[in-house]
């Protein structure tokens, strides 16, 4: 949703300028080209969010949230062919689970319930 408001963000402001929104303009551009015809530097995204960090006081880099995506599409029940496809991993998804879905308390606790639901019951003597 918020990918789709900027880009129609992007379309308004290059139609007011007089342009034609073609489908491969940058969502993300840089200010000094109002047109949308020059991506961001990746250090430049990189720095942004740093500094937002830093303001908030969150210790993080923008690589963490590769991890935190990874982790809440799988606990929240996407595939795990699904969530490495979005990552780009292949192999089916073998590095998506080794290195990027963290353990969650809640999903453990979750599991540990439906095992326990599925477990024979214990007969009276």
């Amino acid at each position: 949703m918020i990918l789709r408001e900027q880009r129609d963000r992007v379309a308004e402001r290059v139609r007011l300028l007089g342009q034609e929104f073609t489908e491969d303009l940058f969502v993300f551009s840089m200010a000094r080209t109002p047109s949308h015809q020059e991506p961001y530097s990746p250090n430049a995204v990189t720095q942004r969010y740093k500094d937002m960090a830093d303001r908030l006081g969150i210790d993080t880099h923008l690589h963490a949230l590769r991890h935190y995506s990874a982790t809440e599409l799988l606990t929240a029940g996407v595939d795990l062919r699904t969530v490495a496809g979005r990552l780009g991993h292949g192999g089916g998804g073998a590095t998506t689970l080794r290195v990027y879905a963290a353990w969650v308390a809640a999903t453990d606790r979750k599991a540990a319930e439906i095992l326990g639901s599925r477990m024979p019951k214990r007969r009276p003597k």
